[in-house]
């Protein structure tokens, strides 16, 4: 596959075949170098019963659409709920920074990211949906910056190791000073809050300026991974926090009063609050018989270009996103600059929690955090329904092996500790950690055969919508569905 890359944080291809042609961008983390939370079981038995209404009458498309939108609700939902918990958890280690309250904080990030991660299927909806003024939210993709954008120049939030190199190369930054300036532009910072957060977020016109959502949160809690390829996160001590006096840090530097790390604490809470903020706003996006709302749009396009959306979306994520910007850039030069949760070390959950959000939508079927089934009728049941068993038969198949390839990547990293950074080192670089050039190449063949079945099921996904009269899944053109 020829390679072209580009500096840009996002992807949004114009058409899957000019993806499948090997456009890729390049995006950086610009740092130097299965768990989840239970979400009440009254919570989501009340989407279970508003979202399972008898479909008997449907369409078929009529009964995709149905489908689509209630895994969209719910799992919005348990995003929601789990980023509450982070909230919480955020909470009490702000008030009391403690190692158990940081690793409890650290316990909610890994667990609110992975049904998050399992909606990024729904956001590339850029070019679909109609205009209406009345809407909340105009978009998912739109929405999506403040919440999930990465990579983040961490020098503009907080200290960084020395030899540090962004875009941001001042010494002034949020947490340690009431002003700052980016480029030509000055910011009072001297109260943070979710509104300033928000105003902030991409400063100066640069998308690696953010200071929102999920990866600003994750930043907070490790800090910089200054391992490289070598094994181990980020290091941020609890003293960070500390707000005795001759107790607060910068990592290893103590500072002379505890101002900065009560601004860290501010900061951390802020972002917390945003972050719930965001998602109740998309959750409400989804609520059924809801007006003037993202789910009211589809559903009206039912008949015109949502089953278009639908596919082009899964193919977008699967190829465009995951495949291309968060793997294979990465894989390609060995850069865990480029890996998706760089400070963390969970770039594996939310690897696999996108590609089953894709899988999801092929199936029909979401499960959500308690263990509970949404949905009820994929793209897999469109197709057999349409007369195309067979296409549905391969495409299951081509879904079965990216799962199975995923499956690899967690079992090596939560059970072994190999973490993808590690996975995607070259032989060059980890030689003088004396792994030998038949492990590492082992290792990458892992993230190789991830990327490769990804790439063979966004073809599967283009055949499927060929074999249904869609001969574009282009967002601009026409269909006539």
């Amino acid at each position: 596959m020829t390679i072209i890359t580009t500096t840009s944080r996002k992807i949004l291809p114009t058409t899957l075949a000019a993806a499948l042609a090997g456009l890729l961008m390049v995006s950086g983390c610009t740092q130097q170098t299965e768990e989840t939370s239970d979400a009440s079981a009254d919570t989501q038995t009340e989407v279970q019963e508003t979202e399972s209404a008898d479909n008997t009458e449907m369409s078929p498309a009529d009964e995709l659409v149905t489908s689509y939108a209630n895994i969209a609700h719910a799992a919005y939902k348990d995003s929601l709920e789990t980023a509450k918990t982070l909230q919480t958890a955020v909470e009490a280690y702000v008030d009391t920074p403690t190692q158990a309250n940081l690793d409890a904080a650290k316990a909610a990030y890994k667990a609110a990211r992975q049904p998050y991660s399992e909606t990024e299927v729904f956001r590339f909806d850029e070019g679909f949906v109609a205009a209406n003024e009345e809407r909340a939210i105009e978009s998912v993709d739109g929405w999506e910056g403040q919440v999930n954008a990465w990579p983040l120049d961490e020098a503009l939030i907080d200290y960084v190791s020395d030899g540090y190199e962004g875009e941001y190369n001042s010494q002034d930054n949020i947490i340690n000073s009431d002003s700052i300036a980016v480029g030509s532009a000055s910011q009072d910072t001297s109260e943070i809050t979710p509104e300033l957060l928000a105003e902030m977020n991409e400063i100066g016109g640069s998308e690696a300026n953010v200071t929102t959502g999920y990866h600003a949160i994750e930043f907070m809690l490790w800090g910089q991974d200054t391992h490289g390829v070598n094994e181990g996160a980020g290091e941020r001590p609890v003293t960070d926090y500390a707000t005795e006096e001759g107790q607060c840090t910068s990592g290893s530097t103590v500072n002379d009063d505890a101002s900065i790390c009560e601004r860290r604490g501010e900061f951390l809470t802020a972002a917390a609050q945003l972050l719930v903020d965001d998602l109740t706003a998309m959750e409400a996006e989804w609520q059924p018989d809801s007006e003037n709302t993202l789910r009211s749009d589809l559903e009206a396009r039912t008949d015109d270009n949502a089953l278009r959306q639908i596919m082009y979306q899964m193919g977008s994520l699967a190829l465009g996103e995951l495949a291309s910007e968060r793997m294979q850039v990465a894989f390609v030069t060995g850069s865990t600059e480029d890996e998706h949760e760089c400070f963390s070390d969970l770039t594996h959950l939310s690897y696999a929690h996108n590609a089953r959000g894709i899988q999801n939508v092929f199936n029909g079927s979401y499960e959500t955090v308690d263990g509970s089934a949404v949905g009820g009728y994929g793209i897999k049941d469109y197709l057999i329904d349409s007369g195309h068993e067979d296409v549905a038969t391969t495409l299951d198949g081509d879904f079965v092996k990216v799962a199975d390839a995923f499956d690899v990547i967690v079992e090596k990293s939560e059970e072994e500790g190999i973490k993808v950074d590690q996975m995607i080192a070259t032989v060059g670089q980890v030689s003088e950690a004396g792994i030998s050039a038949e492990e590492q190449n082992l290792r990458r063949s892992w993230v190789e055969e991830a990327i490769t079945d990804l790439q063979e099921l966004t073809g599967g996904i283009e055949n499927a919508a060929k074999a249904i009269g869609i001969d574009s899944l282009d967002a601009d053109t026409g269909s006539q569905f």
